[in-house]
């Protein structure tokens, strides 16, 4: 079990990196049609904000999950859904947007389920 542990925890961290990529693309795009005066100030700043919300909320995501002591856990189960728990308080603590907190939570469920389908399907799973 410590085995998949690992393997979640190690494939959460390129999902949670990948989305920060993703939303610093978006805030690139956004200064771009800003400057190319394709979007107003009005959303420009308020595509910032949105993007800047998400992405303290996915750091802290991946900060709880440095912080966690993952031999607590006997299951991918039980460490997603503790995750799962402590991202929704932080999120909603800190009045952040709720699309955040899903965009994280669909990269937290799909990297749990990509771990226990493979895990599944592997002969010799430890």
């Amino acid at each position: 079990m410590v085995r998949k542990v690992n393997k979640y925890v190690d494939i959460l961290r390129i999902e949670l990196n990948d989305l920060i990529n993703e939303i610093n693309e978006h805030v690139e795009t956004s200064h771009q049609e800003h400057n190319d005066r394709v979007i107003k100030n009005f959303t420009y700043h308020g595509n910032l904000t949105i993007y800047e919300k998400q992405l303290e909320g996915i750091k802290q995501t991946a900060k709880l999950l440095e912080e966690m002591d993952l031999s607590d856990y006997e299951s991918i189960n039980d460490l997603a859904k503790d995750l799962t728990e402590r991202m929704k308080s932080y999120f909603t603590t800190r009045g952040l947007l709720e699309g955040g907190y899903h965009l994280t939570l669909k990269r937290v469920e799909g990297a749990r389920d990509y771990v226990l389908r493979t895990e599944r399907n592997t002969k010799y799973s430890a």
